[in-house]
């Protein structure tokens, strides 16, 4: 696993519509960048202090042996899985924000707009799987690699990949145009779907070649 494929699979899956990324899209048109921003860090911030955890605690605890092989195995499917949702998505229509702009009250402040993403983030359970799946196997496989410093090369390229991408949908809907181009969109879902589905296979064939 380098960088710049952690990036890629981070961004990838970032760009897969989703309920978090529509409500950074929205917290973003109704109050700003800054809403914007605050929405996008809930998810990282629980990414690293809960669901990373979790899921280590998960692949340490309670599998061992061929249970290792078997939520490997599972994360692969779960790549493949969204690369295929990437694949067959069309151009959302939920991302396609009107550049309508309402009035801003008082309780519509950055903590409104961070709990807001909390509560996203934790009821969805693509977290979970994703953690407890491939992101746990990766930094397993890095840390048995390379150590600590291999172990964190996953999570920090997959988070800087994320937030590459949600940067980009902020700036252009500050900028108050669609997220994304029609004719761009599809594109980039092709390419989200292969890079996934292709990091499943390479996450498979991993799991296997290190267990027999």
């Amino acid at each position: 696993m380098t960088f710049s494929l952690a990036f890629a699979i981070g961004f990838s899956v970032a760009s897969i519509p989703g309920p978090m990324i529509i409500l950074i899209g929205t917290e973003t048109l109704r109050k700003g960048a800054k809403a914007g921003l605050v929405a996008m860090t809930a998810p990282l911030l629980f990414d690293g202090l809960m669901m990373l955890p979790l899921g280590l605690l998960l692949q340490a605890s309670l599998f061992s042996g061929r249970g290792v092989i078997v939520l490997g195995l599972a994360g692969a499917a779960f790549l493949a899985w969204l690369g295929i949702q990437s694949l067959s998505a069309q151009t959302s229509e939920a991302l396609r924000f009107k550049t309508q702009h309402t009035t801003l009250t008082t309780r519509d402040s950055a903590v409104a707009s961070f709990l807001k993403a909390v509560a996203t983030h934790l009821t969805s359970p693509y977290p979970y799987l994703y953690w407890g799946t491939v992101g746990s196997t990766f930094v397993r496989q890095g840390y048995e690699a390379a150590g600590v410093s291999g172990a964190a090369l996953f999570p920090l390229g997959f988070w800087a990949g994320a937030c590459a991408f949600t940067l980009l949908v902020i700036y252009l809907i500050t900028r108050g145009r669609k997220v994304l181009p029609q004719g761009v969109e599809p594109h980039l879902h092709r390419v989200s779907g292969i890079l996934l589905i292709a990091s499943g296979i390479l996450l498979a064939v991993k799991v296997w070649q290190g267990s027999f």
